[in-house]
Parts: structure tokens; sequence; C-alpha cells
């Protein structure tokens, strides 16, 4: 009978590891497989070796160099900005402020939009005849308008500002979720001792919501290594390469000069940089 039980269960469990192993396993072993290979992405019998080539042809590419700081000024910014908005969207819905539940409503909307159409609008808006030039030149604040995404300086800023602007409520869901986990009892003995708002909040509810700020923070940092979408529509890592991260990277380098080697060089540095950051993470949090 157990072992008929266990047959049944290996049995049910049979659909998860083909599938896991097809689409998961699988490509990642090809792509280590071609991290030391020359292939142009066509014919199979073209795959030839050449060791470590492709790792030190990658990284001692300038533009990948650029890329992979640019992808950390995107994270870094990203993941602050998300955490400190998210926990004081939270704090405001939270606080039974009239029209909470539209502020709700309209900080969550973004999130439901695709990613691409996030970038088209975002990109319409910052044109150089776009909505935001305009309105600063009706307030007298700008004579010329201002080139966002193609001053070198502005485009990144730009790309983070959308990026943020979309994952916001998302972040504040989280951390009201958890404000919502948090004993009532915590504040009114907090009160009883005489402790003001901001008190409470930075001694009970920072504290309280330390398991969100974990998920928030892998989130985020996740997303932030993998972002391609959002920069490929609205600059398409330009202006001269000001804006390129990894995906951009790995993409230009495996569907438009076909090396596929350097590509998943790049996406191994992506999977690695996503291992990295969650392990750290969650270092911190046992400490």
């Amino acid at each position: 009978m157990e072992i008929t039980k266990r047959r049944v269960g290996m049995l049910f469990t049979l659909p998860a590891f083909l599938f896991y192993m097809v689409f998961l396993a699988l490509p990642i072993l090809f792509t280590l497989a071609l991290s030391v290979c020359k292939w142009s992405g066509y014919n199979f019998s073209q795959i030839k070796f050449n060791g470590l080539d492709n790792y030190i042809s990658v990284f001692s590419d300038v533009v990948f160099l650029r890329a992979l700081l640019n992808t950390f000024i995107f994270v870094i910014v990203r993941v602050v900005f998300l955490n400190l908005l998210g926990i004081l969207g939270a704090l405001v819905i939270d606080s039974k402020a009239p029209g909470r539940n539209i502020l709700k409503t309209i900080i969550f909307i973004p999130c439901l939009l695709s990613s691409v159409i996030i970038g088209v609008m975002w990109s319409r808006m910052f044109d150089a005849f776009g909505i935001l030039n305009v309105l600063l030149q009706r307030l007298g604040i700008i004579e010329l308008p201002i080139m966002w995404l193609s001053d070198k300086k502005l485009a990144l800023i730009t790309i983070i500002v959308a990026s943020i602007w979309q994952w916001t409520g998302f972040n504040v869901l989280m951390y009201y979720a958890g404000l919502q986990t948090i004993p009532c009892e915590f504040y009114e003995a907090a009160t009883m001792d005489g402790a003001s708002y901001w008190q409470a909040t930075y001694h009970i509810t920072i504290p309280q919501l330390r398991p969100i700020v974990t998920i928030s923070v892998l989130w985020n940092l996740i997303g932030g290594f993998k972002v391609y979408d959002v920069v490929a529509i609205m600059t398409g890592g330009g202006p001269n390469h000001a804006t390129e991260v990894l995906a951009t990277y790995l993409y230009r380098s495996a569907f438009e000069i076909n090396k596929m080697g350097p590509a998943s060089v790049v996406a191994i540095v992506i999977v690695v940089l996503c291992i990295i950051a969650s392990v750290v993470r969650m270092k911190l949090v046992e400490e």
C-alpha cells in the first residue's frame, strides 16, 4: 500500500518535474554551455568551443561595463524609492484619511498596465513636444523644450521615474497588507506610555514590517536587474548607450549581432547578481 501511494505521488509530481526540466533546467544548462562556445544562433552544427573568450570579450567591453553600471544605478534608486513610497503610501491609506479607497485604486492602476504601454505613454509625455514640456513652457519655467530622452544626463533618470511610477502601487499594497497584521494593542500601549504618532511608527510599525521589507527589497532587486521592456521602448538603450542595461545589451548581442556566446555570458551575470542580492538580503535579515 505504501509503495502504491508513493508511485501515485510520483505520478502527480511528474508533470511539474517535466515542466521544470524542459523550461528551466535544460535552458539553464544550455546557456552555461553556450557561454563557452561560439554560435550565431542558426545552425547547431556551427557551435564551436572557444573557452573563456566570451567572458573576456564581454568583461572588456566598455558598453557592457556601462550597462552594468546603469543597471546598478537603476536597481539602487528603484529599490530605495519604491520602499520609501510604499511605506509612506501605506501609512497614508491606513490613517483613515478621506478618499483613501479611491487613492488605493488610483495608485494600483499602473501595476495593471503592461510595461510596453507604460513605456509608450511616458515616451509621449517626455517627448520634445509632449505634455510635460508644454506645461513647463506655459508656466514660464522653460523657454525651449527639454530633450528628456535624448539627453545623456536625463534619459536614465526619466526611465527610473517611469518604473517607480508603475510599481509604487504594488509596494503600497504589500505594506498596507503588512500594517493590517500589526496588533492594535501595540499602539494602545504606546499611546498610554505617551508615545507620539511618529515614535509609534518608528518603534512599532517599521520593525513589525520587517518581513514585508525583505519581500519588497528582493522583489524590486530582481525586477531591477532584469529590466528590459521599459528601457527598450523609451530609449532602446540610447542615446549613445547612456541608458543601456544588462537585458538590452543581452538582446542586442543575441538578436542584432547574432552572438549567442556573449549573450549567454550576460544572462549568467544577471542570474548571479539576482542570486547574490537574494542571499545577502536574507543574511542581513537573519542577523
